[in-house]
């Protein structure tokens, strides 16, 4: 028995081993990094990753429109991570080739093979596209001359106005002409030729005359070529719009305020680098139109504004029916269009079959310039005697855009037949006979009534208590309106309070005071200057020098006092910007700060 034992461990061990090496090979691969969208004329790289070792036998392949300047270059990463005790190490090599974009158009990268700790891989195929060079490609940067002297190119150059062309904002359709209820694609894009730091919207396209399903739009930023130029583009709003009624339906523009972040280029002698300012600029975007047109007249019985292309399937379970026991009729209508707007259909139900209220539950999802997905109907059946029974199948009928032209979708018809089943639940009632156990006899008390007492306003008790919850109330009063006055004298509060957040303030500071950095001076000159501001009532922006100076003479203060308060702001200030002071020096500093709190504090009014 021990012998069948150790031979199960064996096997149990060499599965392990097999499995781990299989995980180590399948460690080993090739990826391709994909370039993105490029511009004609620029050079642009192509990179593939090796994981699990150095590639041998990579051969660089050949682009469509695109010529290869030099490669591989290649560069070498490691990680190593520690997550619960055990250590996970990851390293690749990428080697990249650099390319020139020649012409315009489609690129496809084919599948590359490479061998990496001697197991061969490949990689998957990709694409991307090239796009055209700008129409009117602005000059680049002029660089200075050689033998130039350096001070005639120093300075800044003059930023080139924002044009109307710079930032753009389109709303576009998936269609341009769709009939009534056919849904179509809105969708509202920015192009820019510069950064973004800021993007308000003052007044967002309304849709009128349509019913409006906004859609999630992932956040990215990609590169298209649109009238001649190259913009980076995000899409903003996506919307599924469904007609309500036939003409020329209009989006009004919107209007946006907008921050852009220009570069401009900044000469220092013969070297050249480049400084981002910004711009408020406020845009508008397009007014755009779609054509519907009108669902074809006469309209046929039965039709109840479905508009697309549909299939219907009809299922009974169970299909042996008892009475008093429930069955579901379900109806699905699938396939494209306004389907989150479909109604149910009538259902016919034969007599000695009850059928309560349906309930319905819509699958959509939009792709492309549609939407697609699964409407359901559930009817709970409960037939009620015994017999043969037909429901007769469902008739969908609906307006297909492509064709232009009215369709009808039939449902099976279903014929069953209704055994008996359990009985159904009768009412029961109560027995008049039944004892009633819970009415109880009335007893009749043996004592003797209460003898008369003294009214309650007759008795001491109640005017002590009176008296008492009006001196209360005196005190509440007074209190509310202390509070009041109070609130309504800010400059009073802030005198009241001026000493003590300062000192609060100081605690601060002198929590900092072995910190070498300059936390510590920032932190005492807020102490001293929110400590005059309470105490003079003076406003942050007329927090400067000559004024705290003028104000706390006129406050009463001594010379001496003033000046030392002058100074301590002016070390603060500078010491924030210059390193290297020693403990005794901030010890000093926050010495003299707290004398100068205590001298003013002593000053009579």
């Amino acid at each position: 028995m021990s012998g069948y034992k150790s031979q199960y461990r064996i096997l149990a061990l060499l599965l392990a081993l097999i499995t781990a090496a299989g995980g180590v090979l399948a460690q080993n691969s090739l990826t391709l990094i994909n370039p993105g969208t490029q511009v004609e004329g620029r050079k642009f790289a192509v990179t593939f990753r090796a994981t699990g070792g150095q590639a041998t036998g990579l051969q660089a392949p050949s682009l469509k429109g695109c010529k290869l300047i030099y490669g591989p270059s290649v560069s070498t990463m490691e990680s190593v991570q520690y997550i619960n005790g055990q250590m996970t190490r990851e390293s690749y090599v990428d080697y990249s080739y650099t390319y020139l974009a020649e012409s315009a158009g489609d690129v496809t990268v084919p599948a590359v093979s490479a061998t990496i700790g001697g197991q061969n891989v490949k990689s998957k195929s990709g694409n991307f596209t090239i796009l055209p060079p700008d129409k009117n490609a602005p000059a680049q940067i002029r660089r200075p001359q050689p033998g130039t002297p350096p001070q005639a190119q120093s300075g800044e150059s003059e930023a080139p106005p924002i044009k109307s062309s710079d930032l753009i904002v389109r709303v576009t359709f998936s269609k341009q002409k769709v009939y009534e209820q056919e849904p179509v694609i809105a969708e509202i894009k920015v192009y820019t030729r510069h950064g973004i730091s800021n993007f308000q919207v003052q007044t967002q396209p309304v849709f009128d005359g349509f019913l409006s399903e906004e859609l999630d739009v992932p956040l990215s930023v990609n590169m298209e070529h649109y009238n001649g130029q190259n913009y980076y583009t995000a899409v903003l709003k996506r919307c599924i719009l469904y007609p309500q009624k036939a003409g020329r339906l209009t989006v009004n523009s919107g209007k946006y305020d907008v921050t852009l972040q220009q570069e401009v280029p900044v000469y220092y002698g013969y070297f050249v680098t480049s400084k981002i300012i910004e711009r408020k600029i406020t845009t508008t975007s397009n007014e755009v139109s779609l054509n519907v047109l009108p669902l074809p007249e006469p309209k046929p019985a039965g039709f109840n504004g479905a508009v697309g292309r549909f299939d219907i399937t009809t299922s009974l379970t169970p299909e042996q029916l008892r009475t008093n026991e429930a069955a579901n009729y379900r109806i699905e209508i699938s396939g494209s269009g306004n389907i989150k707007y479909l109604k149910a259909p009538d259902l016919q139900v034969p007599v000695g079959i009850d059928a309560y209220t349906p309930k319905t539950e819509v699958q959509s999802k939009a792709s492309g310039g549609n939407v697609s997905g699964v409407f359901s109907v559930d009817y709970t059946l409960m037939p009620q005697q015994v017999g043969d029974y037909t429901i007769p199948g469902i008739r969908f009928v609906y307006f297909d855009p492509q064709s232009a032209s009215y369709k009808t979708a039939n449902g099976r018809e279903f014929e069953f037949k209704v055994e008996r089943g359990a009985a159904g639940i009768s009412n029961t009632k109560i027995a008049e006979t039944a004892a009633m156990t819970d009415i109880l006899h009335i007893k009749q008390s043996e004592a003797s009534p209460a003898p008369y007492t003294t009214p309650l306003m007759l008795r001491a008790a109640y005017w002590y208590m009176l008296a008492a919850l009006v001196v209360v109330f005196l005190i509440i009063l007074w209190v509310y309106r202390r509070n009041v006055r109070l609130r309504a004298d800010v400059a009073g509060r802030r005198l009241s309070r001026a000493s003590r957040v300062a000192r609060r303030r100081l605690r601060m500071a002198n929590r900092l005071i072995k910190d070498s950095g300059d936390k510590f001076y920032e932190e005492l000159s807020k102490a001293l200057y929110g400590y005059f501001g309470d105490k003079l009532g003076m406003p942050p922006s007329q927090l400067i020098r000559a004024n705290i100076a003028q104000q706390l003479a006129d406050y009463g203060a001594s010379n001496e006092s003033i000046e030392l308060a002058i100074r301590i702001l002016d070390d603060c200030e500078m010491a924030r910007f210059t390193p290297d002071h020693s403990q005794q020096e901030r010890d000093s500093l926050y010495r003299d700060a707290s004398n100068v709190i205590k001298d003013f504090e002593s000053v009579k009014q």
